[in-house]
């Protein structure tokens, strides 16, 4: 058994030449940090729905009927008013792994989430023991290589599991690997006690009042800075969590108009959207978002040049800013290197959808500096007619430094990584990385 301290990686790959490419000095911080949990949990209010004081005070009752005097403080931050944070247990005692008990095996997605908090959902269980019962206590591991196979129903040995944490089955093995395709387990199957990371396990207590969100994702809206009124473009909107944050800081009015170019995903946000008025959801590919010919305003794509006075490119990208990263599964370096032509192909839509002095905010879910200073890097000389501003509020760290951009313009950037760079210090998150663009007035 053991915890990773580096990704468990994949055969042949080589995480620092070929994937992460960041400057030198950051690298060495940057790969144990990416391995661990981010330790605070963070919930967005619905401030058109609830006042946060109240929320507050059911958040912190809900985590004293489960922790009792132990009961993590939830707090919030100035910069956020719309978020409550809810700070990490005590973990002066370690987890306890007891041998009697039985093992349950998940894959490493299913784990990352376990370890920020979550319950163990059916799909994620690989293998359960033979004789589990229900209500039943088991030591839960990750699979880290990914060789156990669905469905095992004997111990699982392998030297590179890491144990997680104890948890209570809920379902059992008739229930998990039921072979039926038309419908496939869905629901807790194990409910999470305790974990190695710390994170309460709340599972997500997310609802129409509030909603489970990492703290760059809030940030990343709140440096929009939406107004009441105003003509506001998603790009790449699903799963709608920023989407309508905005409708809620424009107090649901004005036109938030949402794209995304997969049928599935629009559909699977519309009961997320149906109580704001003011946005509109379209499955559409936001590479072709301008109509260069069109005039007027529309309501529906494509549309015409200067048509959104803000508009957010949340981009595709390849999501190595997520944490924690149990393991490193091997991905095609072309396939990488797609990610900037994206970014680039509907960066360059953006611009003239943009209304003359209008914001453009660019975030990435990453840390590559392809997709991050990069980008930013090559807009600036692309599109002479857009000028970086100050991306606040600003919790995390500068950009990294490049040869194209200057010392000023990394400060105007904000990059979240290993929390002793970020700006407010000891601020766990996700890696994330924002710019925010104006547009000149000629």
């Amino acid at each position: 058994m053991f915890y990773p301290k580096t990704p468990f990686l994949g055969k042949g790959l080589l995480l620092e030449n070929e994937i992460l490419k960041v400057h030198s000095s950051a690298l060495p911080q940057l790969l144990p940090w990416l391995c661990q949990t981010p330790r605070i949990t963070t919930y967005r209010i619905n401030t058109l729905r609830t006042d946060v004081a109240d929320y507050k005070a059911k958040l912190q009752n809900q985590l004293s009927e489960r922790y009792g005097p132990k009961a993590p403080k939830v707090f919030g931050l100035p910069e956020l008013p719309e978020m409550l944070c809810i700070a990490p247990l005590d973990t002066s005692a370690d987890v306890g792994y007891e041998d009697c008990l039985k093992q349950l095996i998940v894959d490493t997605s299913c784990g990352a989430a376990l370890l920020r908090g979550a319950h163990i959902f059916a799909p994620g269980v690989l293998a359960m023991e033979t004789g589990t019962q229900l209500q039943e206590m088991v030591n839960v591991f990750a699979d880290l290589p990914g060789k156990c196979k669905k469905g095992t129903a004997t111990r699982y040995s392998c030297d590179e599991k890491i144990f997680l944490g104890v948890g209570q089955v809920l379902m059992q093995r008739h229930q998990l690997y039921n072979n039926n395709k038309e419908q496939p387990p869905s629901g807790i199957a194990v409910r999470m006690l305790t974990n190695v990371s710390g994170v309460p396990t709340l599972g997500d207590l997310s609802d129409e009042d509030a909603l489970l969100q990492n703290l760059p994702s809030i940030v990343c809206v709140r440096v929009l800075a939406p107004q009441p009124g105003e003509r506001v473009l998603d790009m790449c909107a699903a799963p709608g969590n920023k989407t309508t944050h905005i409708a809620e800081l424009m107090g649901n009015v004005g036109t938030v108009i949402a794209l995304d170019n997969s049928g599935s995903r629009v559909r699977g946000m519309q009961s997320k959207l149906a109580n704001y008025s003011c946005i509109a959801a379209h499955q559409f590919d936001a590479t072709k978002a301008w109509d260069e010919n069109g005039s007027g305003i529309c309501m529906k794509p494509p549309y015409a040049s200067s048509s959104f006075d803000r508009i957010l490119l949340d981009a595709p990208c390849s999501g190595l800013g997520n944490r924690p990263q149990l393991s490193c599964n091997i991905k095609q370096v072309k396939v990488l290197q797609s990610y900037p032509h994206i970014q680039r192909s509907l960066f360059s839509q953006a611009v003239p959808l943009l209304r003359p002095g209008g914001v453009l905010v660019y975030s990435t879910c990453t840390v590559t500096e392809a997709e991050c200073e990069q980008l930013v890097a090559w807009a600036l000389r692309r599109f002479p007619q857009l000028e970086l501003v100050d991306a606040t509020p600003k919790l995390g760290s500068p950009g990294l430094p490049l040869p194209d951009l200057d010392a000023a313009q990394c400060e105007l950037l904000q990059r979240f990584g290993p929390s002793a760079a970020n700006r407010v210090k000891h601020l766990d998150t996700v890696g994330f990385f924002i710019a925010k663009f104006q547009k000149s007035l000629s």
